[in-house]
């Protein structure tokens, strides 16, 4: 009988105690939760296409020799699209790795998507033991953000490759921004190496986390009198703004040489009026009633459980991390309140509605309530006798509640892999499709305006919009033209077949003298140039090279992440 208990206490000891155990927990769940990714269509989610037409599209440009592939040849009928300016490259050029291990593009984001599932919870443990010391409640916590049905929507409902990549990385920027804050700042690193991440994945995501942690700094505003943290802080900033320079400054560069669609709040509709037209009712996080938005936002029985125990355990939240638990029971209100019709949308600045819908919101409160759960149910256990059995129990419940939670979002489903086989092979047997089979986010506005119209009648060849000029010759692969002109009059003025966007060089050579021309915006929305002399006879090469600016940030960014490893390593060999 004293072998059983003491084989049983060893059990316990394994449960509460042994963190490679625990990453077995987190990841035999994770793969649990990814049973029903076998059986998605992939081009039945709301995002799925997108992210399919956009490591494609990578892929496409990168056999052509086009680095970085910002413009793909083959979209809107060969009119040059960006896929990669607008969108952070991470979610594109992850996948596109996953992809060299497979032949199916579908398989290689599902992969992916598996493999952020189970990276999340990792994070989530990485993040809450930092905060705690206890390994018991970062366990728990790690499989409440784990299970969440929201979360879990974004990839079987949404797959919104961007919020979902970007769970991976909020707890490892508020891990480093609590040590640096509350610890003894040995880890403050993982603020830039969480934040690097978040921008490379999700604009929209980076912002409102940076909100979090702004408020987050100020309710600690008595530690910035350290010049220590004022430091670290700023040797973070500056690691997060270069290493991800690659996608933020080619991006400025781009909004504001001419308006592109996503750049409209009338037509993105990122404005007040239509967050107010997104927001959820309260009833929603606990029962599913079909929701338009087309996704869920139930909270799942065992977290409602858990939550509601907080009234009876903020009162025995230990004092080291009680802190965190107080905050978090305020930022998960806000976020909750946030994504409710209560919240004043209508009179909020342009800037937080570039969230769009405030549902979306539900990611913050997952993770904030996740950190509430842990701590409730390890502070539940340690008031119960015998709770060795229990301990093993509560697992074994937790085990059941994420099963339950995929066979949720799986009933969601009937399908196989025919639709996605079907349009796969659409895309790859014709990949010069039209901007009407594409999201149409990353257009010229002036393009998007007469997508109908001049945009869909327009022939893939040079016209001349104003004065005269005959074209004897065109020939035009993919993002080089080559125009062979005669009697060309001063300030005549030519429209290639390429959307506008910078990077475009345009030569003439007249006499065997070679001249750049200054690229312009069409009121077509297309690449356009001025002819400032007569000519007589003459050629034009357009040809897609890259902005300066697009290859000083990727040389800038690739030699920040070398010297941010660097040192990484030097902080902690500190420890």
């Amino acid at each position: 009988m004293i072998e059983k208990k003491e084989i049983l206490k060893k059990i316990v000891r394994i449960i509460k105690e042994n963190k490679w155990f625990h990453y077995f927990i987190i990841i035999l769940i994770g793969i649990i939760l990814c049973i029903p990714l076998n059986q998605i269509q992939i081009r039945d989610t709301h995002d799925g296409s997108l992210h399919f037409l956009r490591i494609l599209a990578t892929e496409d440009t990168l056999k052509i020799g086009q680095f970085p592939p910002l413009i793909n040849q083959n979209y809107c009928n060969g009119a040059g699209y960006s896929m990669n300016l607008f969108y952070p490259p991470l979610v594109t050029y992850l996948p596109l790795l996953v992809k060299l291990f497979t032949e199916n593009y579908m398989v290689a984001l599902k992969i992916f998507a598996g493999i952020c599932i189970v990276l999340s919870g990792i994070t989530m443990y990485q993040f809450v033991y930092e905060v705690t010391k206890k390994r018991a409640i970062a366990l728990f916590c790690a499989i409440f953000y784990l299970i969440a049905p929201y979360k879990l929507a974004n990839v079987y409902k949404r797959f919104a490759i961007g919020e979902f990549t970007a769970m991976i990385f909020i707890p490892l920027v508020f891990l480093g921004l609590t040590n640096l804050i509350e610890g003894d700042r040995k880890k403050h690193y993982y603020i830039a190496i969480g934040a690097i991440g978040l921008m490379l994945s999700h604009t929209v995501t980076t912002l409102y986390t940076a909100i979090f942690c702004v408020v987050y700094i100020l309710l600690h505003f008595k530690q910035l009198k350290d010049k220590n943290i004022i430091k670290k802080c700023i040797i973070n900033t500056i690691f997060i703004l270069l290493v991800s320079m690659l996608f933020w400054l080619p991006l400025l560069e781009t909004t504001s040489s001419a308006k592109y669609t996503i750049m409209d709040d009338t037509t993105m509709r990122t404005n007040g009026s239509f967050a107010m037209e997104n927001t959820i009712r309260f009833s929603q996080l606990w029962k599913d009633i079909g929701e338009e938005n087309g996704t869920t936002f139930q909270l799942g029985i065992p977290t409602i459980i858990v939550l509601l125990l907080t009234i009876f355990t903020i009162t025995k939240v230990e004092e080291k991390y009680k802190d965190f638990y107080l905050i978090s029971v305020i930022f998960s209100l806000v976020s909750m309140f946030m994504s409710s019709r209560f919240f004043p949308w209508e009179l909020m600045p342009g800037l937080l509605c570039k969230l769009q819908y405030p549902w979306r919101m539900m990611g913050y409160f997952n993770f904030f309530a996740s950190f509430i759960c842990g701590v409730n149910l390890f502070i539940l256990l340690s008031q119960i006798k015998k709770r060795e059995i229990l301990k093993i129990g509560i697992i074994l419940i937790l085990v059941i509640a994420s099963i339950y939670n995929s066979l949720y979002i799986m009933k969601q489903f009937n399908a196989t892999e025919e639709k996605d086989t079907r349009y796969v092979n659409s895309i790859l047997n014709n990949k010069k499709i039209s901007h009407m089979q594409i999201n149409r986010d990353y257009m010229p506005l002036k393009a998007l305006k007469l997508q109908k119209t001049y945009v869909m009648e327009r022939e893939d060849r040079t016209y001349v919009l104003e004065g005269n000029a005959k074209i004897i010759e065109e020939n035009k692969v993919n993002l080089k033209d080559e125009i062979k002109l005669q009697n060309v009059e001063k300030s005549t003025l030519l429209e290639f077949p390429y959307y506008y966007y910078p990077g475009y060089k345009i030569t003439l050579i007249v006499n065997g003298v070679e001249k750049e021309i200054k690229s312009i915006e069409s009121e077509h929305g297309y690449l356009s140039c001025y002819i400032e002399q007569e000519i007589a006879e003459g050629s034009l090469t357009v040809e897609y090279v890259g902005t300066t600016i697009t290859y000083i940030s990727y040389v800038i960014s690739a030699i920040s992440f070398i010297v941010f490893i660097v040192y990484i390593v030097i902080e902690r060999k500190k420890l």
